[in-house]
């Protein structure tokens, strides 16, 4: 008895543009441009994996959190493009939305997350490190990851792909269609890295800075949403005027909660980064009082333990022992101690 699952796992297509629950949760793309999106995906978690070996095998803990974020983040990518999620982008434009969305805000910001360049650079032999570096820091990455344009580029690309003819030439041109999901990932990953990003990069953004510019871009994708919702005429020709509609109360509503998710985060890593300078801050303060001290006490002063001096008037007294050539426990140093 010969079975065949290709009927129960390929669907290139949907016969439709209702959503079928088994195409949704069991297809899988299966043609040649599908399947080495499929090679090339595995081989990028591998690669990342033997990263984090080569790390274990070198004594250096990686944190599995952000391995955890960048295979999911590849995840994304594969829902996105390789389910039965991609039979319908084509044929149904909400779900072609939910494919946006998974490409420009969820998978690049849990690769970001999960600190790519840091590991390949951690992992590599020193002439593989500079390399990295050097295209990290080159003028043309400089160039591209510029906070003004990269803003500029992840919401100009919502609208132009949606509010002007684009998304109705890419339904009806296949090759077309597939370069725009690159195009989506390279935005998000863009726009995204440095917002959340951990990896050394030319730009870094203050973390005020990153709160509100991900606020600020919240109202843009509303607007794109509401105004693909309240459309009086389908979105493109092979979709009808009620799946349009749904597509953008989707868009706006995904966009919302997505972006108020990572705002989150970052407000968190605000945090956090505020609780290690303070640290920091204390630890550099517990230094300077042992150097403060020291330095009192070379110069004969006898201070309680809760006792120390300002660090000018030390320098001060210092300046006045040069200049006397002598240092004596008679001389006044007519310093005022704070405690």
């Amino acid at each position: 008895m010969h079975l065949s699952f290709a009927p129960l796992l390929a669907f290139a297509e949907a016969p439709r543009s209702t959503v079928s629950l088994r195409i949704l949760l069991t297809g899988i793309q299966t043609g040649p441009l599908s399947l080495l999106t499929d090679a090339l995906l595995f081989a990028i978690v591998c690669l990342y994996l033997l990263g984090v070996h080569q790390l274990a095998r070198r004594g250096r803990r990686w944190s599995p959190w952000s391995t955890v974020a960048f295979v999911v983040g590849l995840v994304a990518i594969w829902v996105a493009v390789d389910s039965g999620l991609a039979a319908y982008d084509d044929v149904n434009v909400t779900m072609h939305v939910i494919q946006h969305v998974l490409l420009m805000m969820v998978a690049p910001p849990l690769i970001a997350l999960g600190k790519p360049v840091t590991i390949a650079t951690q992992a590599s032999r020193r002439p593989v490190q500079v390399r990295i570096l050097r295209i990290v820091h080159s003028p043309i990455v400089a160039a591209l990851t510029f906070p003004v344009f990269v803003w500029v580029f992840y919401y100009g690309t919502m609208y132009v792909y949606f509010m002007t003819g684009v998304y109705q030439y890419s339904v009806v041109h296949p090759l077309f269609h597939d370069a725009t999901h690159l195009w989506f990932l390279v935005a998000g990953y863009l726009f995204w890295e440095p917002l959340i990003g951990l990896d050394p990069a030319r730009w870094r953004w203050p973390y005020p800075v990153r709160a509100v510019s991900l606020f600020l871009g919240m109202p843009f994708e509303s607007f794109l949403g509401i105004g693909i919702a309240q459309m009086t005429r389908p979105i493109s020709s092979i979709n009808s005027l009620a799946n349009t509609h749904t597509a953008g109360d989707t868009l706006w509503v995904l966009a919302m909660a997505i972006t108020g998710l990572w705002l989150g985060v970052i407000l968190w890593q605000w945090y956090r980064h505020m609780e290690r300078e303070t640290v920091r801050e204390d630890r550099k303060l517990e230094v300077d009082h042992v150097e403060n001290r020291a330095r009192a006490e070379a110069l004969g002063l006898d201070l309680p333990p809760d006792v120390t001096v300002p660090w000018w008037r030390i320098a001060e007294l210092e300046r006045e022992r040069d200049r006397a050539g002598e240092v004596g426990p008679q001389a006044d140093p007519g310093w005022r101690a704070s405690g």
